[in-house]
């Protein structure tokens, strides 16, 4: 196995409300789309997996008070028979919630041996009009190909591999449900003390952990379970069979490449309903 690396890669725009109710930076699955789309492109078989660095993210926004985001919000122009405008105030343009960043990571590709790799056209050519979380890819660091992840990390030098957590999503007494441990692992007040409670367990820890191993720990979409029927509906892209689904939402974790290797992740459909990105086997 070798390992395509595409360093810096720059994306303005991306969306940074990764499921309705929550915004961060853009979710794993969107990383999923993107290696898929590469390796399509480059004419591989498959996606055999692929490894996130984060080096940077900005929000578009604002913060206000106590460090409440104020996200900007975007709008085109009103129609000219202005049927965009809200039925209830004819002064008030309606309009989605929504949450954008810019954005700067680095993207590992696992290759199989078989797999060639056309740098001088495919790929430059794919670069040129990439979209990532639905924002445009603007500039990259050169693309090389490197033997292993010791290697890639020696490549890269610096930021943060994004690593699967699903081993804290675990109730503890007096929670109701996975939300309830989600609100947990995520609020400052209480993540030293959830810490020091998974210290006596058997579970997959980072091997530096300490008091501050929370500190990069949020939730984000790692897949989507379809809600409804998959059938043919209208004006649906390609033709294909249809599904609503919502997200299904996970822990990750950001880790400094200084003290841990970069995770492969890969798709997965363990049902017919049911599309994730893991590490796990």
């Amino acid at each position: 196995m070798s390992y395509l690396v595409i360093p810096r890669i720059r994306v303005q725009n991306a969306n940074a409300q990764p499921a309705w109710w929550m915004i961060g930076p853009p979710p794993m699955t969107a990383y999923a789309g993107f290696s898929h789309a590469l390796t399509l492109a480059l004419g591989w078989e498959k996606c055999a997996g692929f490894g996130v660095v984060h080096h940077d993210i900005q929000f578009l926004g604002e913060f206000e008070g106590e460090g409440t985001f104020l996200p900007h919000q975007f709008r085109a122009a009103s129609l000219i028979d202005k049927g965009d405008y809200s039925s209830k105030n004819q002064y008030a343009l309606s309009s989605q919630p929504s949450a954008r960043c810019h954005l700067n990571v680095s993207l590992v590709i696992k290759k199989d041996e078989d797999d060639a790799v056309d740098v001088e056209s495919a790929f430059p050519r794919f670069m040129r009009g990439a979209r990532l979380a639905g924002g445009s890819v603007v500039a990259h660091g050169k693309a090389s190909l490197q033997d292993n992840l010791e290697a890639v990390i020696k490549y890269l030098k610096t930021g943060h591999a994004i690593y699967e957590r699903q081993d804290l999503m675990e109730m503890h007494e007096g929670e109701r449900d996975m939300l309830d441990v989600v609100l947990r692992l995520t609020d400052p007040q209480l993540r030293y003390e959830a810490w020091n409670k998974l210290q006596s367990a058997d579970h997959n820890k980072p091997d530096d952990a300490g008091e501050d191993s929370h500190s990069w720990l949020m939730p984000s979409p790692l897949g989507y379970l379809a809600i409804s029927p998959f059938q043919n509906r209208k004006n649906v892209r390609g033709g294909l069979p249809h599904a609503f689904a919502e997200p299904l939402v996970g822990m990750v974790q950001y880790r400094t490449l200084r003290h841990a290797g970069i995770p492969i992740w890969k798709a997965i459909n363990p049902d017919a309903k049911t599309f994730l990105v893991t590490t796990s086997n």
